[in-house]
């Protein structure tokens, strides 16, 4: 328990090391990933219905790999602990996001995201490290903070990703990526502590029985599911819909980079607000709230005539899109017994790859078959549905401060 309670104490610095490195991963994938329907015409896919649905297919990809793989590596988390685990992400999607700017078909891309989906994982992996160090009565704090570099990256990375594509393209851009990722590794190996690992004992050992028999843990799996469903179906699409508000023009990567990074600036003032109301209040409490209506301000999105507006709305559900993850993972941590805290959040990481599969799916047919304004109305729907479930679903604690 030693290594727990240094652990414990240093918290702050676990936090802030962490903070750059998801600063760090998410500033690279961000570089190319919401200008992938771009780079599919440069490789010959040119009509409407044919790129909606390669953009949709490839950026779901590695997401079901994910979603298969993540309960195997929360096996690995709770034998090994967060850290190994945050290695073992970092290490593959590096690599492998380097080996894609060879790619030189659909097809070829498509394998590449598929198998990068296996050890994907990184940003979840951290939370659920930070969740399992952290005092309870200051987890939603920390995650907050945690969020905000993230979401500093998805500000940085579209910005400059959309101006390196536009002046030398897109290849280039996937192996910045790739070492933008394998750079963060080194201060996870030299600089991060060890997290604490729970003996398995005849009397705890750990099953996915024991996570699936709590109906919290359950209603918290369909809400990280949800959340992802929601923000990667308009996000996969925003590009396509960037252009058909303003047409062909020359700068459209930048364009729809500054409306991912408008979001994540407003992202970033709200989070640590959020975390630290979660913190005194109670998660259960302001989940449901924030996911209702952040599903309220995706709606007038899809009305949207011109840039301006779209910025507006964007910039206005930014400020709660950073109230929900933190909230879900804290009440994981919460509800969950430690010995089998890394199937938990195993768990936790397929219900979001499998969101973030589904949203991208049902949005690219929604737009290749309906209308892409649509994909604004199925996203905000959902977040709102989820709401009315996770209220009705997920008891506040009694006493949340002294949780």
């Amino acid at each position: 328990m030693r290594i727990g309670m240094i652990i414990m104490v240093n918290w702050k610095k676990s936090v802030r090391i962490l903070w750059l490195c998801n600063f760090m991963v998410t500033s690279g994938l961000t570089m190319i990933m919401p200008f992938l329907p771009l780079f599919l015409e440069q490789m010959g896919v040119h009509s409407h219905h044919s790129l909606s649905l390669w953009t949709g297919i490839i950026f779901s990809a590695a997401f079901l790999s994910g979603a298969i793989m993540s309960p195997i590596w929360g096996i690995f988390a709770d034998k090994y602990g967060q850290r190994a685990n945050l290695v073992r992400a970092g290490l593959g999607m590096g690599i492998i996001t380097f080996l894609m700017a060879f790619a030189f078909s659909p097809l070829i891309l498509l394998t590449l995201r598929f198998i990068v989906g296996f050890f994907s994982g990184f940003i979840t992996v951290s939370f659920s490290y930070i969740s399992r160090v952290t005092p309870k009565e200051q987890t939603g704090s920390a995650l907050g903070i945690l969020q905000t570099g993230g979401i500093s990256g998805t500000i940085i990375g579209p910005l400059f990703g959309g101006a390196l594509s536009d002046m030398f393209g897109f290849r280039p851009v996937f192996a910045i990526t790739g070492i933008c990722i394998l750079l963060s590794l080194l201060l996870v190996i030299f600089v991060l502590e060890k997290d604490p690992v729970f003996k398995q004992t005849s009397e705890n050992k750990a099953s996915f029985k024991e996570v699936f028999k709590n109906p919290t843990l359950i209603m918290l799996f369909i809400a990280t599911f949800i959340v992802q469903a929601s923000i990667l179906g308009t996000n996969s699409m925003m590009t396509l819909f960037v252009k058909s508000l303003v047409g062909h023009v020359g700068n459209i990567a930048f364009l729809s980079g500054l409306a991912a990074s408008i979001a994540g600036i407003a992202n970033i003032i709200g989070s640590p607000y959020l975390g630290k109301l979660g913190d005194r209040i109670g998660q259960a409490k302001t989940l449901p709230v924030v996911m209702f209506f952040c599903g309220l301000l995706v709606l007038p999105q899809m009305f949207s005539h011109n840039l301006t507006e779209l910025y507006i709305w964007r910039f206005a559900q930014g400020l709660l899109l950073g109230g929900m993850w933190p909230a879900i993972q804290a009440l994981i941590h919460k509800k969950t017994a430690k010995h089998i805290q890394g199937r938990a959040f195993g768990i936790t990481s397929s219900s979001r790859f499998l969101g973030n599969l589904a949203g991208p799916l049902v949005a690219g047919w929604i737009s290749g078959n309906i209308s892409i304004i649509y994909v604004f109305a199925f996203s905000g729907i959902i977040l709102i549905l989820g709401s009315f479930l996770v209220k009705w679903k997920v008891k506040p604690e009694r006493n949340p401060a002294a949780s």
